[in-house]
Formats: structure tokens, C-alpha cells, sequence
């Protein structure tokens, strides 16, 4: 798995970057409300949002830096399904519905990277669904396996990332957040990851990897 914006190559990402515009998203801003009719995508540039549910209180799921959000509305031209909310100062690349889709037409290596990326999530949202009777440190553990995929390729070698409140985590997932702080506890006291204010850091991806699959 990886960012929309890791997966296209140089020519790709200078010419999407050569039609957009930079905005920046103070942390709490919404940049896209559920049930809107705006038709544009964002790429992130850097910061973290979370999408929530059209009832503005359940989460849905976090993207990062390289991320795509706001791609379903284009592609389908219905209304946004889902509204995301930066969790930290967000900077991401805005650029219009009719020029988005203009790019993909001339670019279809690009096109397909966007579908590899819809077909992704489509996989990660039925295993949230499947895995709603796992036990929380699976789905702890499969959680971090995930955003080790995501980050694995911007940190020279060291795989660390900011996962927020641990509270905020637990709801995210249907856990408690005595849930969440076991399942960390027991990863962190066997040198499987580190943690610093909601900063995890990975020491063994192997490990880490072995504990979803057992």
C-alpha cells in the first residue's frame, strides 16, 4: 500500500503539482463537509485529517501526507460522502474537478494509480468490517501495519508517525481507550515500537508483521 502522490513518477507529479494550488488548514478546519456539492481533490501535502461519517461523529479514517481526499465526488460527480476534518496544520494541493479529470484523460498511468488507491480502501473499509470481532490488539497491530506501509517510505529508514490521541484512536476503531493504552503497553514492552505523545515509532516491522499473521 502507498500514498496516491508516492505512486505517480516525477513527470506525473509535476504536471498534477503545475495545475493546483497550495492551501493551508489550521488544525480543527473542515476542508471537505459530507452532503456538499464542491467538486475538487486534495492532495496532502503534509499534516494529518480524519473522515468522519455523513452524522459528523463517527470516524470513517486518517490520511496523511501524500494522500488523496475529496477523489470520489469527481469521479462519480454525486455529493461528498464523508466529511474530512484536519487533526493537525494541514497543506495540501487543491485542484479543480474539470482539471483533475482533464489530467487523468491525458495521464492514464495516473488513472490507474488512482484506481489502485480506491480499489485499496475499498479492501481496507471491509476489513474494518470483517475484523469488528477481533480482539483489540489485532486490531491495533493491523492498524500500525497499516500506516507502516503508508510511512515506510519518508522517514530515511526510520518508520515513525503521529497517530494522535489515544483516546481519539480507540473511537476510530470501536475500542476503549484502556484498550488502545494495552495493546500499545504490551508492543512497546516487547521492543516492537516506541511511543512519544502520541509519536509511534517502529522498531521491528518483521515483528510487527508476525503479530497480525499469528
Amino acid at each position: 500500500m502507498g500514498s496516491f502522490w508516492r505512486r505517480l513518477d516525477d513527470a506525473e507529479r509535476t504536471a498534477l503539482a503545475s495545475v493546483s494550488a497550495l492551501r493551508r488548514f489550521d488544525t480543527g478546519t473542515t476542508l471537505i463537509r459530507a452532503g456538499d456539492a464542491e467538486n475538487w481533490v486534495a492532495i496532502l501535502h503534509s499534516g494529518r485529517v480524519r473522515l468522519m461519517a455523513a452524522d459528523g461523529k463517527t470516524p470513517i479514517a486518517l490520511r496523511f501526507a501524500g494522500d488523496i481526499v475529496g477523489e470520489q465526488t469527481v469521479l462519480d460527480q454525486d455529493t461528498r460522502p464523508a466529511t474530512v476534518q484536519a487533526e493537525t496544520p494541514v497543506q495540501a494541493l487543491i485542484v479543480e474537478g474539470a482539471v483533475f479529470n482533464r489530467y487523468l484523460n491525458q495521464r492514464t498511468r495516473a488513472l490507474r494509480v488512482l484506481c489502485a488507491v480506491v480499489s485499496e480502501r475499498l479492501r481496507e473499509s471491509v476489513r474494518t468490517i470483517l475484523s469488528q470481532h477481533d480482539d483489540s490488539f489485532t486490531k491495533i497491530a493491523e492498524l500500525l501495519l497499516r500506516y507502516v506501509d503508508e510511512f515506510e517510505w519518508t522517514n530515511n529508514g526510520q518508520i515513525r508517525f503521529d497517530i494522535g490521541s489515544q483516546a481519539a484512536l480507540g473511537v476510530s476503531l470501536g475500542l476503549s481507550r484502556e484498550s488502545v493504552v494495552r495493546a500499545l503497553k504490551l508492543l512497546r514492552d516487547e521492543d516492537v515500537i516506541a511511543t512519544d505523545r502520541g509519536v509511534i515509532t517502529v522498531n521491528d516491522v518483521a515483528e510487527l508483521r508476525a503479530r497480525v499473521t499469528r
